[in-house]
């Protein structure tokens, strides 16, 4: 609903179309940080799709069609998506990092099992108890 506004609002004010779509990808990148900080998978992955819209409307436009000012918006929007994929790297190492962990964890527990489980059909956990 806000983007609705937001775009409504942008033709009231004769913005062109190109700057209206950069604008409204950098308020869904915005968006996308905070989702990621946030740990908000669901919002960043619908944040995503929005963006992808966006991308497939403005490919219809040629390189003469945006302004000084949308160049100025790009280069905008490609410092907060290199800090979004920052972030997400970030977050995907500390995922990673977990998996290993419990990964390392579960061949643990697994040599012990091997070592005092059954052998030969007995199990030795009990004289441990």
């Amino acid at each position: 609903m806000a983007t609705l506004v937001y775009l409504f609002w942008a033709k009231q004010m004769n913005l062109p179309n190109t700057t209206i779509l950069l604008k409204e990808w950098l308020r869904l990148s915005e968006h996308e940080s905070e989702a990621i900080a946030e740990k908000e998978w669901g919002m960043l992955n619908d944040l995503l799709d929005q963006k992808s819209r966006i991308k497939a409307l403005l490919e219809d436009y040629s390189g003469d069609d945006f302004s000084e000012a949308d160049k100025l918006l790009v280069n905008e929007l490609i410092m907060i998506t290199k800090l979004n994929q920052t972030l997400l790297q970030s977050e995907m190492d500390i995922v990673n990092s977990r998996i290993q962990n419990e990964d390392r964890s579960l061949k643990t527990m697994r040599k012990v099992g091997r070592i005092y489980g059954s052998q030969n059909g007995n199990s030795y956990w009990h004289s441990y108890s």
